[in-house]
């Protein structure tokens, strides 16, 4: 099998049908490589560029942040218009971008959520109330449902916590007793 001509035009540059063809005797495999080389020269360009903006970003910081915040006050809808798009339209990616991020960072996110409870405990005990108020029947037929789905699954674990948990709900009980036992007798 004869090697494709690097214009692409025919099989051999011999039988070039185009008259102006240059092709000066370079082979496939020369001219893929010269490609690559032209490639990596323009990508040189582009981090020499990058290297340029990051380094005015870096020397008017404030400048730079005036100008952003400024842009996004007089844009707000259209920029949150544009995220929400990007967003819906690369929504898997997205996800998988913070899954691995997840992954990668276990114990870091773990620390930034424990120290955000920490932090705001009385706000989310809120939040859970209120939603607890809001949607009581939902949650309590949620439930329901759940336990009507899962009989063996939920009975195998009242059994469980039953058996750990043997001593401390005989003294409940026996507290119960005693203070009802109390009740009864200050009433006659």
């Amino acid at each position: 099998m004869t090697e494709k001509a690097p214009c692409g035009a025919c099989d051999a540059c011999e039988h070039c049908p185009f008259p102006d063809c240059t092709w000066d005797g370079v082979t496939r495999a020369e001219w893929d490589a010269a490609k690559a080389e032209d490639a990596s020269a323009r990508h040189f360009g582009e981090s020499k560029l990058a290297a340029q903006q990051r380094a005015y970003r870096e020397a008017n910081r404030e400048k730079v942040a005036a100008q952003q915040r400024a842009y996004y006050e007089a844009n707000r809808e259209k920029v949150a218009a544009q995220q929400r798009a990007y967003r819906e339209a690369n929504r898997e990616k997205l996800a998988a971008q913070q899954r691995a991020y997840r992954e990668a960072n276990r114990e870091k996110v773990a620390a930034q959520q424990r120290a955000y409870y920490e932090a705001n405990r009385e706000k989310l005990a809120a939040q859970q109330r209120a939603y607890y108020e809001a949607n009581r029947e939902k949650l309590a037929a949620q439930k329901r449902a759940y336990r009507e789905a899962n009989r063996e699954k939920v009975a195998a674990q009242q059994r469980a916590y039953y058996e750990k948990h043997k001593e401390q709900i005989m003294e409940a009980q026996r507290q119960r007793r005693a203070r009802r036992r109390a009740e009864l007798a200050c009433e006659h």
